[in-house]
């Protein structure tokens, strides 16, 4: 390392004990003079020169460990160093004495520090969505009427999304044969109670009488599936509250992980884990339901803070070892679980087998164990997604059971389409982000009565135009949004959505492309590493299969990116570019306007619910 380095901060504190744990993160790099590196720590605002070099070595010390191991991880990976180890250590020290490196002591302060009164007695709502399945809606509420319901759940709600009026009748009724079994009230919104919370929203609040269908009537959205609708209802119903919202095919049982749990940490939302079975009578062996009932598991730390969630996990700072700094680098002590969720025993939920792409080497090679025909071993819904302990993340992903926390303003979701939860997710960053998401260390047993065995199918990775590429812009949030309230950052992602509404068609044409590009490159980035560690399990009965999945993948992934004439709406059944784009623009100024409208739409809500 180069012996360039000094201090532009005053009065840097000085910090000598070896053994401390040491975390780079929150730093911000920019070009110095003469070829330097200026790098900004945002926290305490430190400021320091340094050689590029030293700055591309100090990216690999985000985890948290003493500073022998993070000389030992630079010279493990820069071999040019080797020779070099005390002086490399010793930059470290010196940067760290610095204030470029935070100390684990001082992070466990930032977190735990000054906690929030516990808020988890407060009053909660369960919410069941269900659409066109009375089988399951019975085989659900029969078995939350075999439980006590946690002592904060007032009220049981039924959003009955149901599209044949036979099916909300027959909803109707097993609601009525078992409202007596159940410790609460229990309300079944159906199509006639949606209306009517509609209309009392139009008469309250006319000038926003479009938004309000947009976000809540199956009118606005013809044949399109409007999963987000019930949602939203949802939402709508629980504002100033916590709520629980179950799918109606999930059996209210929470499944321990088939693997040796792990203790709280932070990770990312895609990080979740899988184990397999070659049959449903083999996952039903392998079954170890947890005593505590999940909806009293959702709402332990649902709303709480990290200063009173974290000391629940763990004992203190030597605890925060390995884990990467950069992850919670803008949180503390205040800093609020908005969102639980659980894991998937037996269906993971998805729409197809792109998913296990994602997962780590463990995982694969379990799948790829299991059986020769992994489409088969996929398609029988005979597996388990999700975490062994648990973990803090920045986004929600997909939950069958998910914790909401009310209190706080939440975004509404997108209502028709699919890839709704991660947008909502992506929004709810963007309004709180300073919050977190637990996901627990369990899963929610989910058995569709439908036949799903299609989703295992392993069809070529693929990247179209879906609410994923509105999920991935609005992501990147603009750097003016920062310290702004959380009604003010609503209208900044609403603002963007109208930007998309006013771009003339070739700019959102090219838009469009360079995220379908961006897109593509991290999934194709992603097969080529998959099929770089392929080999190593050559001896496991469904490493072909894989294989050629990844092959065809790469294939399909290079095909796109180097297509020049694609068809952006393949599947709208439409040849006309320019009123699709229209139609898409159309939609992106609906979606801002009813962003706008959604605070005020919270509000009137809590006086007719």
């Amino acid at each position: 390392m180069s012996e360039f380095y000094y201090s532009i901060t005053p009065d840097a504190k000085q910090v000598t004990a070896k053994e401390t744990l040491w975390s780079f993160h929150g730093v911000n790099r920019y070009p110095g003079p003469s070829g330097t590196v200026i790098l900004h720590k945002r926290r305490g605002d430190r400021r320091h020169f340094v050689q590029p070099n030293v700055a591309d070595a100090l990216s690999l010390c985000s985890p948290f460990q003493t500073l022998e191991r993070h000389t030992q991880t630079i010279t493990d990976a820069l071999p040019e160093l080797r020779a070099h180890k005390a002086h490399t250590e010793q930059t470290l020290r010196t940067l760290a004495e610095a204030g470029l490196f935070e100390s684990s002591e001082a992070c466990w302060r930032r977190l735990t520090a000054t906690p929030a009164i516990p808020r988890h007695d407060s009053d909660c709502r369960v919410f069941i969505l269900t659409c066109d399945r009375p089988e399951a809606l019975q085989r659900l509420l029969s078995g939350l009427s075999r439980q006590t319901l946690p002592a904060a759940v007032e009220s049981v709600w039924v959003i009955d999304d149901s599209r044949e009026g036979v099916n909300a009748e027959h909803n109707a009724q097993i609601i009525a044969s078992l409202s007596s079994d159940l410790s609460c009230a229990i309300h079944h919104v159906d199509a006639g109670k949606r209306n009517q919370l509609i209309e009392g929203l139009k008469t309250a609040l006319p000038q926003h009488s479009q938004s309000i269908d947009w976000l809540l009537a199956h009118a606005s959205w013809g044949d399109y599936p409007t999963y987000g609708i019930a949602r939203n209802f949802s939402l709508l119903l629980s504002v100033g509250k916590r709520a629980l919202v179950l799918d109606d095919d999930i059996i209210p049982q929470g499944i321990t992980p088939p693997l040796a749990a792990t203790p709280l940490r932070f990770g990312a939302a895609n990080q979740r884990e899988a184990g397999f079975y070659a049959s449903r009578e083999a996952l039903a062996q392998h079954t170890l339901r947890m005593d505590e009932s999940p909806l009293t598991a959702m709402l332990h730390s649902l709303g709480e803070s990290l200063g009173n969630i974290i000391p629940q996990h763990l004992s203190g700072h030597t605890n925060l070892v390995g884990f990467d700094g950069s992850l919670f680098s803008e949180h503390d002590g205040g800093s609020r679980a908005l969102v639980s969720q659980c894991g998937s025993w037996g269906d993971s939920g998805t729409g197809r087998a792109s998913w296990t792409i994602h997962l780590d080497n463990a995982s694969i090679k379990r799948l790829l164990e299991t059986s020769a025909d992994i489409e088969a071993v996929l398609g029988s819904r005979s597996g388990w997604l999700g975490y062994r302990g648990p973990v803090l993340s920045h986004y929600s992903t997909l939950s069958q059971l998910t914790g909401l926390d009310h209190r706080a303003l939440l975004p509404p979701y997108l209502p028709a389409g699919r890839g709704e939860d991660i947008l909502f997710g992506i929004m709810l960053q963007r309004l709180h982000p300073e919050s977190v998401v637990l996901n627990q260390g369990w899963a929610i047993h989910h058995d569709p009565m439908e036949d799903r065995s299609e989703r295992g199918m392993l069809t070529p990775l693929s990247v179209t135009l879906t609410t994923s590429l509105l999920g991935n812009w609005l992501g990147r949030e603009p750097n003016d949004q920062s310290g702004l309230p959380v009604e003010r950052r609503l209208i900044g992602v609403a603002e963007q959505l109208r930007r998309l509404k006013d771009m003339t068609p070739t700019a959102l044409t090219s838009l469009i492309h360079q995220e379908l590009v961006s897109q593509r490159s991290v999934l194709l980035s992603r097969c080529f590493e998959q099929l770089g560690r392929c080999d190593r399990l050559e001896d496991a009965p469904g490493f072909g299969a894989w294989k050629q999945f990844l092959e065809a993948s790469r294939d399909q992934l290079v095909s796109e990116i180097q297509s020049t004439d694609e068809t952006l709406f393949n599947s709208s059944g439409s040849n006309d570019l320019a009123s699709d784009l229209a139609r898409l623009q159309e939609q992106g100024g609906a979606f801002a306007e009813a962003l706008t409208a959604w605070p005020e739409i919270c509000d009137v809500a809590t006086t007719l619910s």
